[in-house]
């Protein structure tokens, strides 16, 4: 099988591998699956249907035959990364899966010197400005980064180009208030709720980045956990790693359940 398999949907219920796609994506979600298994499907579900009902006249009742076929194409074995779309015009979606093999999961990042204000048109919305956001995390690479910061234009940290991101202040765990210009990150909600379950404090804060020198930082997304922060290219900002992330990792794991 190849790297990645597209299929467009059809009023059949069935779903049809297709050469050519439609490019332009309006709505998308996507998640790591590893033997069969992944964590918190139905909050991705839930979000993808929130985002489709939102900005369509599309009723969960024609979503649904279409996110079951998606489903029952995922492999029972081996790493998977599939994304599902609404793609082509409001007028004239058109629903799509792709069907990709997982990339290398990382556990560390570097991040990147440079601060992009923010140029999203829906940030709370994965889709509209996602393919604009992994042509920039694209660039960035040969810098020696793998994640740059998207701000305020008064300079806060928001998130980044494809992760969510969280530090720590005296033993409390910090991220962006949800109110702000933010994706509903569903793998920062699950560390969230670990960290409710085991009494551990957490906080909404706004930090401007040299705000976060000699913090603990993590950058999480549904593809690689909890990704460790261990440098900024060309800053002169520290990091520091003091919790037992590995206890992380784990409780993360617990939460996978098969896919259906």
């Amino acid at each position: 099988m190849s790297a990645e398999v597209i299929y467009q949907y059809h009023p059949g219920k069935t779903l049809v591998p297709v050469d050519a796609p439609e490019t332009v994506l309006r709505i998308a979600d996507s998640w790591l699956v590893r033997d069969g298994q992944t964590r918190a499907l139905h909050w991705h579900r839930q979000r993808f249907l929130s985002s489709v009902l939102s900005l369509t006249t599309i009723h969960e009742r024609d979503i649904t035959p279409f996110w079951d076929a998606a489903m029952a194409c995922i492999p029972e074995a081996g790493l998977w990364f599939p994304r599902i779309e609404l793609a082509g015009s409001f007028r004239r979606p058109v629903f799509q899966f792709r069907l990709r093999k997982a990339p290398a999961i990382r556990h560390t990042i570097r991040l990147h010197d440079g601060y992009l204000t923010d140029f999203r048109k829906m940030p709370r919305h994965k889709g509209p400005d996602l393919a604009q956001c992994i042509a920039m995390r694209r660039d960035i690479l040969s810098s020696g980064a793998e994640e740059a910061l998207i701000t305020t234009p008064k300079g806060y940290v928001l998130e980044g180009l494809t992760s969510s991101i969280m530090w720590w202040e005296n033993g409390t765990l910090c991220h962006v208030p949800p109110s702000c210009r933010i994706l509903p990150g569903i793998t920062c909600r699950l560390i969230l709720h670990i960290a409710d379950r085991h009494k551990i404090p957490v906080a909404c804060r706004m930090r401007k980045p040299h705000e976060l020198n000699h913090r603990e930082i993590w950058a999480v997304n549904a593809l690689h956990g909890i990704r460790q922060v261990v440098g900024w290219e060309h800053s002169p900002i520290q990091t520091h790693a003091h919790t037992d992330i590995g206890y992380w990792r784990e409780a993360l794991e617990s939460f996978r359940e098969p896919v259906t």
